[in-house]
């Protein structure tokens, strides 16, 4: 396939420096040469909360697309986005690029999706919906599950499965001895179960005493403070805020279990991370976390909110390390399968072919 030297793929999402999933899929495309070798411009479209804020980096965005298209620069447009006001943003470039004639493809990052259309989008804001996946050239979902459960809410959408590229190393890591250390990794809000992970701290802690608790992320923090000072394992639990980089590589190496107790997700990188690096998994039966996870076969799946079985299922990793070794055996051997970043990104770069073949651009020869 060969287009324009002088066209660009236009990327729209989050600030690189906002943290999130989204965020660190997009920076791991980039660290993997696809921003070079796609001539890709990036434009942020949300920073930090604040309507002021929101609306000078949105609008700022818009008239750097706008300026693009006018030109005849953009050969692909590739949005990244999550629900409610993140869609919405994203849909006006959508808009956008269909009436310019460019090709766009839609990422979808959130797993309340179907929740937002369904209990929260009215007559209107369903047409909408619709009118953004069906006119995409393709929507991307991040697990098989997922993509049937869009078909049902925009069933003349053409929908491929395409998951979070991960970083892995050749062989599995060699773990050092346990030292009994819990993560979580996530913003500290009720939707992550981050409230329910401090409620089973006191049921590990009978078992095992010695278990730290490294609650890592942004949000919440006074209130789990104030619920493990309640709940008396305040001495167990550790709060440092967000991390990434090396810093969270750091724990992940020091963790013997990863604990993700969410009601909605997508397709969480701290999931594939932790498989990648030999980690077992505690999470739950939302989204597309069963399929990643072999419906327990790579790690270990609870319902949400049940507190009981999600104390009993870190316990058993931190206690039994013959089955704790076979699953994270299995766990290393699927994400190095189907989520290398070398995987990922060669089915992201065929996905960009065909989009833009349709298009009948001719010019440069790119690939990665």
């Amino acid at each position: 396939m060969r287009y324009f030297p002088s066209a660009k793929v236009v990327m729209v999402g989050t600030s690189l420096d906002a943290p999130g999933g989204m965020t660190s899929v997009v920076k791991l495309y980039r660290d993997a040469g696809l921003f070079e070798t796609w001539n890709i411009c990036y434009l942020n479209s949300y920073e930090r909360p604040g309507l002021a804020t929101q609306l000078r980096v949105v609008t700022r965005a818009l008239a750097s697309f706008l300026r693009l298209l006018i030109a005849g620069k953009v050969v692909l447009l590739h949005v990244h986005s999550a629900s409610r006001g993140s869609f919405w943003r994203k849909s006006i470039f959508c808009a956008l690029a269909k009436s310019f004639g460019v090709p766009y493809i839609f990422h979808l990052h959130s797993g309340e999706f179907p929740l937002f259309v369904r209990d929260e989008c009215g007559p209107l804001a369903r047409w909408w919906v619709n009118r953004t996946l069906h006119s995409a050239c393709c929507v991307i979902a991040l697990t098989s599950s997922w993509r049937d459960a869009l078909k049902m809410l925009a069933p003349k959408s053409k929908i491929v499965v395409l998951g979070n590229p991960v970083v892995i190393s050749d062989t599995l890591p060699v773990r050092s001895k346990k030292s009994l250390n819990i993560l979580f990794l996530g913003r500290l809000r009720e939707k992550k179960g981050v409230f329910d992970l401090v409620k089973a701290i006191p049921h590990v802690l009978e078992r095992v005493p010695e278990a730290r608790f490294t609650i890592a992320g942004d949000g919440d923090l006074k209130r789990v403070a104030q619920q493990a000072q309640a709940l008396g394992v305040s001495h167990a639990v550790h709060l440092p805020g967000w991390v990434e980089g090396p810093v969270k590589d750091t724990l992940l190496a020091a963790t013997d279990v990863l604990v993700l107790p969410s009601y909605f997700e997508g397709l969480p990188m701290c999931i594939l991370e932790a498989m990648a690096m030999g980690v077992p998994v505690v999470s739950t039966k939302v989204g597309g976390i069963p399929e990643v996870l072999e419906n327990g076969a790579c790690g270990a799946l609870i319902d949400p909110g049940d507190v009981v079985a999600l104390a009993s299922a870190i316990t058993t990793f931190l206690l039994d390390q013959e089955a704790t070794k076979r699953i994270c055996t299995r766990a290393f051997m699927r994400v190095n399968e189907v989520y290398s970043s070398p995987v990922i990104l060669a089915a992201l770069t065929a996905l960009y072919h065909r989009t833009i073949s349709i298009r009948g651009v001719a010019g440069d020869e790119h690939s990665l």
